[in-house]
């Protein structure tokens, strides 16, 4: 299967099945093969005949062809299942809401109906529910969330033609919902009917929660209804990689021709009324967070301030005394160092090599701690030696209160991509690593208290990158599973990788008799 899906997309069908599907034939024939026939807008019309051909089988829809729900009372019984259904071969009703992902990886999110926030469920209408359920769909277990590729909704966002410098003299019944919903799942492609407008708008550039990280660009596009009498189009072509399989930096390309987001910055809230703050994860080895504590006022930093309480290693994650260590995942134990599995790894030998006291970073290690990390450093290389593969290590000092320097391998043949990789997508994600002088020492760079990535490649080289402000905390993982390293790109998210217990304590025992004649004698 190529990478590259060809996709059609029209506007309101409006019961013109057979006017539909000839030129989607002709246009198949001539410039297909189509993977995909999307459908916005009102399908069904006064008069649905012409679709009893299809589903006797005495024609045949040339493309599988997706339709979103009704926008009127109408046209509900035309439906047999309001919550999706396929209603003949090749053509089927995505249902009220959600995210199709397709086998090619495309992914495509939907939402059918008109806004009505009334307390009254209709088939017809949407709410902030059904929006909200929408964005989670996407953004479940993608903490590195680039996109999605296409948003399908009947009605226009509300003010997606500010900031339009050939803004067209037009009015429109405009959505604050598909508004909120387009800037929280930033599709590269959405697309709308219903207003009886052809309309295509300059790409815009999605906001970003985090100042300073460039998202991908949208482009919006309201297709008229199939066979309308001024002859404007109501049929449009896509040719795309999907979005997790392109390449970011091919993602952020900017246009001459883009703008800002045409949408107020309110609408980044998690919530399109309210927002609310949802309470932060607890996790350890698979998840290099920890709680922060509550900021103060700078006016109680004065002579009187409480003193700083000691540090309860029970309390850590990664303290080896600590009750909340997962013991089953340790790989090997010495005097100043453990090694462990990675829970949700990349692949499975993905370490994490740890202080066994409280450390917070590689940049404040004691000597004797360095020393005996460098000589785990040494036996892991040689343990992935027998795979034909190489170590990167790499360490984020940041929303961290532990040391953990990861270990993943990679096929030695991929090493020599991975320098310019890492700066591309440092750039990609607008910051800058640098490399450090050969006998440079990272304790010579980082001053305590520095925050920082800090990555070490095979060849030696190390990448550092001093953080000042918010850095998208996956950096690390993002890098190595991209297709140009690894080429697990679903595997960003460690949720996405987690093994049950049992299975967890079955690799571990596994890995542990494998890395054995490889093990630090201390």
């Amino acid at each position: 299967m190529s990478e590259k899906q060809k996709v059609l997309i029209c506007g309101d069908v409006e019961g013109h099945f057979k006017f539909l599907f000839n030129k989607v034939e002709a246009i198949n024939k001539k410039s297909g093969p189509f993977d995909f026939l999307l459908c916005v807008g009102n399908f069904f019309g006064k008069n649905n005949d012409g679709l009893e051909m299809y589903k006797g089988g005495m024609k045949n829809i040339p493309v599988p062809t997706y339709i979103i729900g009704p926008n009127r009372e109408s046209d509900v019984d035309n439906y047999p299942d309001v919550d999706g259904c396929e209603m003949c071969q090749n053509l089927t009703y995505l249902g009220k809401r959600g995210l199709y992902t397709a086998s090619s990886g495309l992914k495509i999110a939907y939402i059918s109906g008109t806004e009505d926030n009334s307390s009254e469920t209709k088939v017809t209408c949407f709410n902030e529910g059904d929006a909200i359920a929408v964005k989670q769909a996407c953004l479940k277990g993608q903490p590195s969330f680039r996109g999605i590729d296409i948003l399908l909704s009947s009605p226009w966002p509300d003010g997606i033609t500010n900031l339009d410098p050939n803004r067209p003299n037009f009015k429109y019944q405009g959505s604050k919902l598909i508004a909120w919903l387009a800037t929280q799942v930033k599709p590269r492609y959405h697309v709308a009917a219903l207003e009886g407008y052809h309309y295509e708008r300059p790409p815009y550039r999605n906001q970003s929660q985090q100042e300073g990280n460039i998202e991908i660009a949208t482009r919006f596009i309201a297709l008229a209804p199939v066979m309308n009498s001024q002859k404007k189009k109501w049929l449009y072509a896509l040719n795309l990689t999907p979005v997790d399989r392109t390449r970011l930096s091919d993602l952020v390309m900017k246009t001459t021709d883009e703008t800002d987001s045409p949408y107020p910055k309110s609408m980044l809230s998690s919530e399109p009324s309210i927002q609310k703050l949802e309470p932060k994860r607890t996790q350890f080895f698979y998840d290099m967070e920890s709680k922060e504590p509550t900021r103060r006022s700078r006016h109680s930093e004065g002579p009187n301030k409480r003193p700083k309480p000691e540090f309860d290693q029970a309390k850590c994650w990664f303290c080896l005394s600590s009750p909340e260590v997962s013991k089953h995942l340790v790989i090997s134990v010495g005097t100043e160092i453990y090694v462990a599995l990675a829970r949700g790894g990349l692949v499975e030998n993905h370490f994490l090599i740890l202080p066994v006291t409280h450390h917070q970073s590689l940049s404040i290690l004691p000597k004797e701690v360095k020393e005996e990390m460098a000589l785990y450093k040494d036996a892991i290389t040689k343990y992935y030696a027998t795979m034909d593969c190489v170590p990167v290590l790499f360490e984020r000092n940041y929303k961290t209160s532990h040391c953990q320097l990861q270990a993943v391998p990679v096929h030695k043949n991929q090493a020599p991509a991975l320098k310019e990789t890492f700066q591309e997508m440092a750039e990609c994600n607008n910051f800058e690593i640098t490399e450090l002088p050969p006998h440079a020492d990272l304790q010579q760079i980082a001053k305590p208290g520095v925050l920082y990535f800090y990555a070490e490649l095979p060849d030696g080289t190390k990448l550092y990158h001093r953080i000042k402000k918010d850095f998208p905390l996956q950096f690390g993982r993002e890098v190595l599973a991209c297709d140009r390293i690894l080429d697990i790109n679903d595997k960003v998210d460690w949720k996405d990788c987690q093994l049950d217990k049992e299975e967890e304590i079955e690799l571990a025992s596994r890995i542990r008799r494998n890395f054995q004649p490889f093990d630090v004698d201390t």
